[in-house]
């Protein structure tokens, strides 16, 4: 929270203080004995001499009882030197608490201000990095800036995407098939095929996927869909597996995954009773905070969810043509008929929500 990132830089800025003020302190104690090292170096200079010369005077001896009483009163002093310090005064009124959420709803939405029509049997997923949206519209991968302006393409040749995210840490787009894992920079200069360790005896049948910060995570296409966990750097490597009914019942199946802000967005899928509900879910422990459900669906119809603003979040349905906004404590705050039909939706950037439909792409302007 803002108050505990408020207590850590607090204290580190006090530990600086201290570091400094304990440099400058040893630093006058140094500086005070070197002096007193040379005048004694000096005073044991000149009584070498003087008895070297046997031609010591009253006025001699006089100096010399001074210079070691100097020196006595210096390393007294010394001795007795404290740092003088005022107590760290807090000010009261220093924090104020006030909401930083939507007070508005999103929906309905506003008219799409751009629109990419996309008929065909395109593969229906996407992501942005924030600048650019990478969409597929057979046969090639396109990137797309925010007024929907074809930046580059390359053609796609590798099968049925099943989900595309973006990874800031290797600074690729990363783009999943049912078995195989794909990599592609930001300028779609060149796709880069990633081959998983097969020793690990990994599942192979891709149904989602999302990055955190660090790592890549994976969810299959079964009943009891288990999430993999990967390392991104120096090279995608197995790190965990969570597999049923830590992810889901034997029963059920994982439709879409979204990692943000240390959580797991996850649309779940019950195939006896048709019903889907949403869950929000630690990143660590996968413990649910909150569990929403957001009614029925048909087996390979699509279901997908983003992350807004605020912690907020938006659920695509295919089946029911509709769109759910969900509030940051799980509460549904509205939900919203959208045709043509949505198959997901993103933020791209803060104010700019894209939508991939039945029939392309649309941007929405958020208020």
């Amino acid at each position: 929270t803002t108050l505990e990132k408020w207590r850590t830089d607090a204290y580190r800025t006090i530990d600086r203080f201290y570091e400094t003020q304990r440099r400058h302190f040893e630093q006058f104690i140094h500086e005070n004995r070197d002096k007193q090292r040379k005048e004694i170096d000096y005073l044991r200079l000149k009584i070498t001499n003087l008895i070297h010369e046997q031609n010591i005077t009253q006025e001699d001896i006089i100096q010399i009882k001074n210079t070691i009483h100097i020196i006595e009163n210096d390393l007294n002093d010394l001795q007795h030197l404290q740092c003088s310090i005022r107590p760290l005064i807090i000010d009261e009124n220093l924090t104020t608490f006030q909401s930083n959420k939507i007070t508005q709803d999103i929906l309905p939405l506003s008219r799409p201000y751009r629109t990419l029509n996309i008929s065909d049997d395109s593969y229906c997923w996407m992501t942005t990095n924030d600048k650019y949206l990478l969409v597929h519209h057979k046969p090639d991968l396109y990137l797309l800036d925010r007024q929907l302006s074809i930046i580059e393409k390359i053609p796609w040749i590798h099968g049925r995407i099943y989900s595309m995210c973006w990874s800031s840490t290797i600074n690729r787009f990363i783009i999943i098939t049912n078995n195989i894992i794909f990599t592609l920079d930001e300028n779609l200069l060149a796709i880069e095929r990633c081959d998983l360790i097969h020793s690990n005896n990994i599942y192979r049948n891709w149904r989602s996927g999302t990055c955190s910060n660090t790592n890549l995570f994976l969810s299959t296409n079964e009943l009891g869909s288990s999430i993999y966990e990967f390392t991104l750097l120096p090279s995608i490597q197995l790190v965990k597996e969570w597999s049923s009914p830590i992810t889901c019942r034997k029963d059920e199946s994982i439709d879409d995954l979204c990692y943000k802000n240390d959580k797991f967005a996850i649309i779940i899928f019950h195939q006896s009773t048709n019903e889907t509900h949403f869950d929000l879910r630690s990143s660590t422990t996968f413990d649910v905070i909150w569990s929403i459900e957001i009614g029925h669906s048909v087996p390979r119809r699509t279901t997908g969810c983003c992350g807004l603003n605020n912690d907020e979040w938006l659920i695509t349905d295919e089946y029911d043509f509709r769109l759910y906004h969900i509030s940051s404590n799980g509460h549904l705050v509205k939900s919203n008929k959208y045709d043509p039909a949505p198959y997901n939706a993103l933020l791209f950037g803060r104010d700019i929500l894209a939508i991939r439909t039945t029939q392309g792409v649309n941007l929405h302007k958020l208020m």
